[in-house]
């Protein structure tokens, strides 16, 4: 398994590992709202029980003003506490509905409720006839105190019950949050445990990506200085070829178009295929003079760049029809032989490509040459070349041949810049090449 599988499995792990603890913590988090919820409703039934406690002694004192007073304002009063006594009661037993356990006790507690206020009420229906002699109300309150007893054991019985039922609610949600508290802080120690062995294989993966990439650096620049030597081998041997071209074959074509000619001179009446054969060596001896200047014109050794590229551009007029405005200096120092070839090669390309690809019907060459560089643009007004082989050919050198690509080596080779801006309206390949010549001031551009 390699470091990338390693880091992934690592990952995965990570996030196994997060959702296990989540769905753990969700489920202790539910438990625990649930135990906190049985705490809070323990709580809330003793507050009822005291409640009712409370409101029921409250009906008590009520009634025994009225009975003593005989102002209806107790009677309200007493009413009043009865009605609330029993929402009360009413409260409690819809709390503990669920309780099984305690359903005897609350029924119990509900029935003696219910008698305790029967007996208030009865006591009040008394003393509102008339009744009011000290044996008859004191006869209900006996009754009323005993209810009270039994009613007060009930309520205490039932308290008790209540906050030992809270005590193991309370008791029960601190072992669920400790419980939280531990598979939360396990999971993070694991998940950090696992983010730093991922760290550490993405360091490793890191740092065989920049080997990797130093290699293909390497095998870049060993392909680079390849390409260069290719290149240098090309111009030498077309230089070589152009050389045999002109020197041998051509001087031997032209030697045997004097011999015909010569003897021509003694046939008569003249021949028509001798008249067809010294016509043929004429076109060989063109077509073989094209060739070696297409190859290497002497021009550029002999007379250096400027009658080179003037001689060829005029050549490439006649021979595409494309109309060719060069603004190109009449005298200026020689440059060094490299620089020369460069910039003669890069016109030679990007007119063969206008020619080729761009439809363009004019074509415009500028020179400057100045006392540290050289520069050199060619414009045409073809169809251009698509965006994306643009930005791809920037990038990386693909999808626009080996002339673009060999025109860039060639002038990083020398140390210059290669630049090609092209859109819908056409193109323009530009080149600056540092060049030291006699001149101290740029010559002046002379239109053709």
């Amino acid at each position: 398994m390699n470091t990338w599988d390693r880091a992934r499995w690592t990952f995965a792990c990570g996030v196994a590992l997060l959702l296990m603890s989540a769905a753990a913590a969700g489920v202790l988090i539910v438990r625990l709202e649930s135990s906190n919820q049985r705490v809070m409703h323990a709580f809330g039934i003793q507050h009822s029980l005291e409640n009712l406690e409370s409101t029921l002694s409250a009906a008590g004192r009520a009634r025994t003003l009225y009975v003593s007073t005989r102002d209806s304002q107790y009677l309200r009063q007493t009413e009043s506490r009865l009605q609330e006594a029993i929402q009360n009661l009413g409260t409690i037993m819809g709390q503990t509905s669920d309780i099984p356990a305690h359903h005897d006790s609350y029924s119990e507690l509900a029935a003696l409720t219910n008698r305790r206020i029967s007996i208030i009420r009865a006591a009040l229906g008394d003393a509102q006839n008339g009744k009011t002699d000290a044996a008859t109300q004191d006869a209900y309150t006996r009754q009323i105190v005993d209810v009270a007893d039994q009613i007060k054991t009930s309520l205490e019985t039932l308290e008790q019950h209540e906050q030992v039922f809270a005590d193991q609610g309370r008791i029960v949600s601190k072992r669920l949050f400790s419980a939280i508290v531990w598979v939360l802080g396990s999971a993070f120690v694991l998940a950090m445990a696992l983010v730093y062995m991922n760290y550490k294989f993405l360091l490793a993966e890191l740092a065989e990506r920049n080997r990797a990439e130093r290699s293909a650096v390497e095998s870049q620049e060993t392909l680079r200085l390849l390409s260069v030597r290719l290149i240098r081998a090309q111009d030498e041997q077309s230089r070589k070829f152009s050389r045999e071209l002109h020197d041998g074959l051509g001087q031997y074509l032209s030697l045997a178009k004097m011999n015909l000619a010569r003897h021509m001179r003694t046939v008569h009446p003249p021949s028509d295929l001798l008249n067809e054969a010294i016509e043929l060596l004429d076109r060989s001896i063109a077509e073989t003079r094209t060739i070696s200047y297409l190859l290497h014109p002497p021009l550029l050794d002999d007379m250096g760049f400027l009658f080179a590229a003037k001689w060829y551009l005029e050549g490439f007029a006649e021979r595409s029809g494309i109309q060719v405005q060069a603004n190109i200096p009449d005298q200026a120092e020689r440059l060094p032989l490299p620089v020369e070839m460069a910039l003669f090669r890069v016109l030679q390309e990007c007119l063969a490509n206008i020619h080729r690809h761009s439809g363009s019907k004019r074509v415009e060459v500028s020179l400057v040459i100045s006392s540290t560089d050289a520069s050199l643009s060619i414009r045409d007004y073809g169809k251009g070349i698509p965006a994306e082989v643009l930005e791809q050919f920037r990038a990386n050198g693909g999808r626009v041949g080996v002339g673009l690509a060999g025109m860039r080596e060639r002038i990083r080779e020398q140390g210059g810049q290669f630049a090609i801006e092209s859109n819908s309206t056409g193109t323009t390949v530009t080149v600056l090449l540092p060049a030291m010549v006699a001149a101290q001031t740029p010559q002046a551009f002379v239109s053709q």
